[in-house]
């Protein structure tokens, strides 16, 4: 990569987004460099036919900005990971084929490329990470990894010990569900908030959310081999709201077409 890129990329770094002419072919005004930065990574191309130039660069942090340790406390604050080190440990999701193709597979890249989502990928363990936020604010509290190895275990990975409650959408009916890309994939019908334990335990901070929005309607959506914890949960939700249910899908939520998701979600709930 010649010097003239370099600069233009990192001028894109700082301002975000950069339109000149190409610094190789010199083709007027077809050099554009993008900055994305929830991957800190630069994307570039010129939209010359006949020119060569794209891809991406990925921008570093100085040593001096980094700190040791994934996440910073205080006696006022929950476990918080810190961006700047959560960056340095993790790659963007552009830098793998597998990754992308996951996202296509579970219905998220649309919401991820669409910035909805923050999604990273961990190449030491070969696994996507949904970047997890607090439930009442935007500070990242955790990251679930999904591994992308055939026969990799865990299948998902909790990268702090704090519970990994995901909450998207917007609505007055919310769908709880175990994993992360089935809560994104509900969260695009309307009037639907998805929600993901991570699991099938209803946490405490995630009770007491749940009570405190005043949800409509809730609805209880786990995998067909945690039917009797739904039923717990729906038990445990009804001492506190009023419509609660439980939906029991014969198909994983994220392996359903739009048409059946929609079909499921109203008429069943």
């Amino acid at each position: 990569m010649n010097t003239a890129i370099n600069e233009l990329l990192d001028e894109a770094a700082e301002v975000g987004r950069v339109r000149t002419d190409c610094p190789d072919c010199r083709s007027n005004n077809t050099f554009s460099a993008m900055y994305l930065p929830a991957s800190m990574v630069v994307i570039y191309n010129c939209f010359d036919a006949s020119c060569e130039i794209k891809g991406s660069k990925r921008i570093g942090l100085q040593k001096h900005q980094l700190k040791t340790g994934l996440f910073t406390t205080s006696p006022d604050t929950p476990a918080v990971i810190r961006q700047e080190v959560l960056n340095e440990k993790f790659d963007a999701v552009v830098w793998s084929d597998k990754a992308i193709d996951y996202l296509r597979k579970v219905q998220c890249f649309d919401l991820y490329s669409q910035g909805h989502i923050d999604v990273r990928y961990d190449a030491k363990q070969e696994r996507v990470v949904f970047l997890v936020k607090e439930l009442n604010g935007n500070r990242i509290v955790n990251a679930v990894g999904r591994t992308m190895k055939p026969d990799g275990k865990p299948k998902w990975y909790k990268y702090a010990k704090t519970s990994a409650d995901f909450v998207l959408g917007l609505g007055k009916t919310a769908v709880i569900v175990e994993d992360i890309p089935s809560a994104c994939v509900v969260s695009k019908l309307a009037g639907i908030v998805g929600i993901s334990m991570c699991g099938t335990v209803l946490s405490e901070t995630l009770y007491r959310y749940l009570i405190q929005k005043s949800y409509n309607k809730i609805l209880i959506c786990l995998d067909k081999d945690a039917a009797l914890k739904s039923m717990q949960i729906c038990d445990i939700l009804k001492t506190k709201v009023n419509d609660v249910g439980v939906l029991f899908p014969e198909v994983d939520l994220k392996n359903m077409d739009a048409e059946q998701l929609e079909d499921f979600i109203y008429q069943h709930g």
